[in-house]
């Protein structure tokens, strides 16, 4: 390996670490997805939610349904979201010639995530509608002193969905719908940087290993910052066979992204000389894979996804909803962050598996003004190897137990509500992305159990004109 090349191993300590730089979660859906986009279906948890199209906010989930609207109508939705995330050491192994450090406290928090739909019967077999949502997003911020801060400390994504459709019935059984999608990614996410593991790596490739220059306690900070934009879109199929039963089928198709931002490190000063000169070298360095402020770009692939599901009516008053889901996260091999011109600065696997969701529910209409409703859903998760899961994404199976209500106020106003807690089954980390070295492990071994639990309680207005 030539000088160069140990260089660049050497200085990967100062890089952002793992996968998720760009796009983690502690969401609310396998991975970083939101399902959170209306409260009408939270109380079922969003079982039937391809079939039943009560109101607007069909459009994300099958735009065909648009075609079973009678009347011009607006829904304002808004999820208030309550994530409780926190990690509980079992071995983990600090960082080389650094503190240990604490569990990190909570890393969720609290959140309302706001969407907004519209939908217009433009003809008996014509409609139309728009759509405002965030569809995939993530905030999780671990105390600062944490062990896992050479992973990841803050991670904070966001998305925005415009989406407009058209919905066309082409007979009493059968609709179609087909939308375009236009997106938009933010995203900020900071570490600890190990200068200490930094300094004495390339104090060792350059003077050899009898004259490594080892300073306990030299930590910075890194901060990557980026967005982008995509189009995309979405078709949906909803057929009635009978008055009682709906069937419906979608497809939201992925979404190709190239993140441009900026990645910026602040390092620290040590009275050391030696130290301090390595430290000023590798801030300054040339080599496009050196902690030096600049541009970076990610190519990413958001994954598609499909829905099935099927509404049945017993009676007047029951209404059974089901539904299965799938996830494409398999489209996420690795996420390999580049300097302009190409050079890689630090490329992760991930090698997800796509995942599937599967959701039950049932609702009562008590009156003309009232309906009630339940629901349970399983959320695989499509991180299957502890290795590959990360403090940014911790992810794990999710159950969901859901129960809300309608209420309609009069003609035109309609109230729903709907609260849910997810919870997620605890997750195993044995993180320590770049492994051992001569020095030991440059970002530490991260070794517990992710516990976490989700509390989201939701409230729509529909107004229809």
């Amino acid at each position: 390996m030539n000088s160069n090349s140990l260089l660049r191993t050497a200085i990967a300590a100062l890089l952002p670490t793992s996968a998720v730089l760009w796009c983690a979660s502690s969401a609310h859906a396998a991975g970083f997805a939101l399902m959170e986009q209306n409260s009408s279906g939270l109380g079922n948890a969003y079982a039937g939610s391809a079939a039943v199209a009560e109101d607007a906010s069909t459009i994300f989930f099958n735009s065909a349904g648009l075609t079973q609207l009678k009347k011009p109508s607006v829904v304002v939705n808004a999820a208030s979201i309550y994530v409780k995330s926190e990690f509980n050491n079992a071995a983990t192994i600090a960082a080389s010639g650094q503190n240990l450090g604490g569990d990190g406290g909570n890393a969720g928090g609290f959140i309302v995530l706001p969407a907004l739909y519209v939908g217009v019967p433009l003809t008996d077999k014509l409609s139309g509608g728009f759509g405002l949502n965030s569809p995939f997003g993530l905030q999780t911020d671990y105390d600062t002193d944490w062990m896992g801060r050479f992973q990841g400390n803050k991670s904070q994504v966001n998305t925005v969905n415009f989406n407009t459709a058209l919905a066309f019935k082409v007979h009493d059984m059968l609709s179609i719908g087909i939308g375009a999608d236009f997106q938009t990614i933010d995203a900020t996410l900071t570490s600890a940087v190990n200068y200490t593991a930094a300094v004495a790596s390339a104090s060792a490739t350059l003077l050899g290993p009898l004259n490594t220059v080892f300073v306990p306690g030299l930590e910075g900070t890194s901060k990557v910052k980026g967005s982008d934009t995509a189009w995309g879109y979405d078709v949906g199929l909803l057929f009635t066979p009978t008055e009682q039963t709906r069937v419906g089928l979608s497809y939201r198709s992925a979404m190709k992204y190239s993140l441009a931002g900026t990645a910026s490190f602040v390092a620290p000063t040590s009275s050391n000389i030696q130290a301090q000169a390595f430290i000023t070298g590798l801030s300054n360095s040339a080599n496009p894979a050196a902690p030096t402020n600049g541009p970076v770009y990610l190519d990413l692939k958001l994954p598609a996804s499909a829905r099935l599901a099927v509404a049945q009516k017993l009676g007047s008053a029951f209404e059974l909803l089901g539904e299965v889901s799938w996830t494409q996260w398999s489209s996420i091999k690795e996420l390999r962050i580049q300097r302009p011109g190409g050079a890689t600065l630090k490329n992760t696997p991930e090698n997800w598996d796509d995942a599937w969701r599967y959701a039950l529910g049932a609702s009562w209409q008590v009156n003309d003004a009232v309906k009630l409703r339940m629901g349970a859903a399983l959320d695989k998760t499509m991180v299957t190897e502890d290795a590959t899961r990360t403090p940014r994404l911790p992810d794990g199976d999710r159950t969901w137990l859901s129960a809300g209500a309608n209420f309609k106020l009069c003609d035109k106003l309609a109230l729903d509500v709907g609260y849910m807690h997810v919870f997620v089954k605890d997750a195993d980390l044995d993180q320590s992305d770049g492994g051992f070295t001569a020095i030991g492990y440059p970002y530490g071994r991260l070794i517990g159990q992710q516990q976490t639990k989700i509390d989201i309680l939701g409230l729509q207005a529909t107004v229809s004109f």
